[in-house]
């Protein structure tokens, strides 16, 4: 599963010397897209817009299913060969009546049986992990919107759906030089409600909006979601 968490990109409207307009976004964004292919065999709609706490889409993993079944049973009658020759082995390895050749023979034989077990091992894992990448949990995040549908058929790489944490609220601001370097002794206050801090302020001026500095603020807790508010930065 391909996580990548983007913050808000809002453009904080200057008013007037320490004064923006700005919107409430949520605290984070992810995007998830599928790093592996197969139809989409669950996935309810009605999820959408909702804060959700289990599987919210899952793609086709039934063939993965039986290979991991069938390669589990091989790795358990492989150690039990290889519990076997181990006691062949240990009891013959110190007997003065059997020569070099047959000990590295049963030896050989054991450290073979071994790197099978390792590889079967490395197979379940590669396949458990491929299986892990099919289901998609939610945990206590709101859904913002699916990019597919049941039955689709996806290829890695494919966004599935944008989820959103709203434990609270993010502010990005574009502030000009003298407010970036007031900032550390400044008072910020928010239209409308309080408990907001800085979380990042640039050091250097933004690449799309030139001669300002990115200044994010968040809250936990309860926010209005895109209410336009007014931001004063007061020195």
């Amino acid at each position: 599963m391909t996580v990548r968490f983007l913050l808000p990109a809002v453009l904080a409207v200057s008013l007037f010397a320490g004064t923006y307009k700005a919107r409430i976004e949520p605290y984070d964004a992810a995007t998830i897209s599928a790093e592996a292919a197969g139809r989409i065999v669950r996935l309810d709609p009605r999820d959408e817009m909702q804060v959700q706490n289990k599987v919210v889409i899952e793609i086709d993993h039934a063939l993965d299913d039986i290979r991991l079944k069938n390669l589990r049973a091989k790795l358990k009658l492989l150690q039990e060969q290889i519990v076997l020759k181990q006691s062949q082995y240990d009891s013959i390895k110190k007997l003065k009546s059997q020569n070099r050749f047959t000990k590295d023979q049963y030896k050989t034989q054991l450290l073979g049986l071994k790197m099978q077990a390792d590889d079967l091992r490395s197979a379940i894992a590669q396949l458990e992990d491929t299986i892990n990448k099919k289901r998609f949990a939610v945990h206590g995040k709101y859904i913002k919107r699916f990019f597919v549908r049941r039955g689709e058929y996806v290829a890695p790489g494919v966004k599935l759906m944008r989820l959103e944490d709203h434990s609270g609220g993010r502010i990005v601001l574009y502030v000009d030089a003298k407010d970036r370097a007031s900032l550390d002794d400044a008072n910020i206050t928010v239209e409308g409600s309080d408990g907001w801090h800085v979380e990042k302020a640039a050091t250097t001026t933004d690449e799309t909006y030139l001669s300002y500095y990115r200044v994010e603020l968040v809250k936990k807790g309860d926010v209005s979601y895109g209410k336009v508010v007014t931001v004063r930065i007061e020195r």
